[in-house]
């Protein structure tokens, strides 16, 4: 089965088992596939046994998810979880790699800047070692509160004097004069 069908399979079930009354003219806007394509899924999805169709009127057809389908909705879940943990592995392993690859002889002090996917990696590969310490974590768009850290804006860095700043999205070229000579700045990003 295609990857891409089965994301469609397991979104339509999710949508059905949520138990709304949904049209699939509504599952073909929610999800963003033309309503013919829905209806071929929702058949191939009855076929299987995975959802029970009710009423006779088309525009008014009730779908239930059947406990078979339920079985293969979490089923569905689980084969895109072990997916994505693997290539969350793979990626982490790489970010790993790379702040391995920094010499922290000139100190230890690391502030991450911006917030994404990767800052939450390479924040968690710091955890891991003892000898780094995550002083701030640096965004000019994102004024928020994650793992702990009140997320500061280019300008305050300074307090906070790191010794490394991490890159983990790109500094515009003129904010990079904000930066205290002292700091290097190493460019993490995959």
């Amino acid at each position: 089965m295609a990857n891409q069908e089965e994301i469609t399979q397991y979104n339509i079930l999710q949508s059905i088992e949520n138990g709304e009354q949904i049209s699939q003219r509504q599952l073909s806007s929610q999800l963003g596939i033309n309503v013919a394509s829905i209806n071929f899924a929702l058949k191939k999805l009855t076929k299987r046994g995975f959802v029970k169709m009710l009423g006779a009127n088309p525009r008014r057809m009730r779908y239930i998810l059947t406990p078979k389908g339920i079985t293969e909705k979490t089923q569905l879940a689980y084969k895109f979880f072990d997916r994505n943990f693997h290539f969350y592995k793979a990626v982490r392993k790489d970010v790993e790699n790379k702040i391995n690859s920094i010499p922290f002889n000139d100190g230890n002090r690391i502030a991450l800047y911006g917030v994404t996917d990767l800052m939450e990696l390479a924040y968690l590969v710091i955890q891991d070692k003892e000898a780094l310490d995550l002083i701030a974590i640096v965004d000019d768009e994102a004024k928020i509160r994650i793992f702990g850290y009140h997320v500061i804006g280019l300008e305050e860095i300074k307090n906070h004097a790191p010794h490394f700043l991490l890159l983990t999205k790109e500094l515009a070229a003129e904010k990079i004069k904000q930066i205290p000579d002292y700091t290097k700045i190493v460019d993490i990003r995959l």
